[in-house]
């Protein structure tokens, strides 16, 4: 049965079909967790899972304190320390699939490294 909607006039107008967007599965951004941080298996894991983003790991940041992880926030890359809790990755995976110019949510605010904010990654 096909829905059909009723015009102004009582013209019956049928919904054209929705293409399929051909990079729906492409990565929307790259994501960076370090390798060696207790915990980090469980942030890629999640973000894979849960996200379209590209996850790679890459070497220590030398600002650990649990989970690190950055990803380009309006142009310039930012690094997040201890993404231990549910909380805090669920804030990353909506600012992961947030628009090209996410803003950085309450949850993960205290949590940016002041010393690597701006830095590529090692």
């Amino acid at each position: 049965m096909k829905s059909e909607l009723a015009g102004p006039k009582g013209a019956v107008h049928t919904p054209a079909r929705k293409a399929k967007d051909p990079c729906e599965d492409c990565p929307l951004v790259t994501v960076w967790v370090c390798r060696k941080c207790k915990g980090s298996d469980t942030v890629v894991d999640f973000l894979t899972d849960e996200t379209r983003a590209s996850v790679k790991t890459v070497r220590c940041q030398k600002v650990c304190k649990g989970p690190v992880a950055g990803l380009a926030v309006r142009g310039r890359m930012e690094w997040f320390g201890r993404l231990k809790g549910p909380k805090q990755l669920d804030a990353m995976k909506r600012m992961v699939g947030a628009s090209p110019a996410p803003k950085v949510p309450k949850r993960l605010r205290k949590r940016m490294s002041e010393e690597r904010s701006g830095c590529r990654p090692r």
